[in-house]
């Protein structure tokens, strides 16, 4: 049975937003807000926008074992090569500009985010627009990412990264909008389900007081 995620919501009303998403099919939510509610698993959030690679290590240092996931908004291509190098790093994203040759996810970059184990965040409120030119634009801007992504073995996780519940989608609807990026259904339905999933399971195990470094732990003795 899937267990689904909807890891990037910024909701506006936070109660009204949850409420939504609970009857929609998830069981899990990623939020920057501290909230409390039974019926879900909160995932806490911080998004970074960093101005510089010097400023993104600043703010990894000072919060990176406070929150299960860390997203970053790469506004230049500096900015991406250390968040796709850095393993305390989750998700980057890449604003979609009018400058249709600017993409930072290249296959170096794919490469980077691979070792890291850093995953690939898809915006899919970009394709909620009726400009046909803007959205065919870009549609051939996420294609080409999820394409050296997925060539490089890297997690891809998709969000409606909605504000409210008009911008929200059910799980399936997620996968339905993904068909336009040419990705089949069971693949669509993992980057919101196990891919997501795994990446907080990843690092829930990072933030207890066993773990030390990748790949090292400690033992107690019964």
């Amino acid at each position: 049975m899937r267990h689904f995620t909807e890891l990037c919501l910024k909701p506006e009303k936070t109660e009204e937003l949850l409420s939504a998403v609970k009857a929609l099919g998830y069981s899990s939510i990623g939020l920057t807000q501290k909230v409390k509610t039974g019926d879900l698993d909160i995932v806490s959030r911080l998004d970074l926008d960093p101005r510089n690679p010097n400023d993104l290590n600043n703010s990894l240092k000072s919060s990176r074992w406070r929150t299960e996931i860390i997203t970053v908004n790469c506004i230049s291509k500096s900015v991406a090569r250390q968040a796709g190098r850095d393993n305390r790093v989750d998700l980057v994203k890449f604003p979609v500009t009018d400058k249709w040759k600017q993409n930072y996810l290249d296959r170096p970059q794919a490469g980077l985010m691979r070792d890291s184990g850093c995953g690939y965040l898809i915006d899919l409120s970009l394709l909620l627009v009726d400009d046909q030119y803007l959205l065919r634009k870009r549609i051939e801007f996420l294609k080409r990412n999820i394409h050296n992504a997925l060539k490089k073995a890297v997690p891809v996780v998709a969000s409606s990264c909605a504000f409210d519940v008009w911008g929200l989608r059910d799980p399936y609807g997620l996968a339905s909008l993904l068909s336009l990026l040419d990705i089949d259904e069971e693949h669509a339905l993992e980057m919101v389900s196990s891919v997501p999933e795994k990446l907080v399971e990843r690092n829930r195990e990072k933030m207890t007081k066993s773990y030390i470094v990748p790949g090292v732990w400690v033992i107690e003795d019964m």
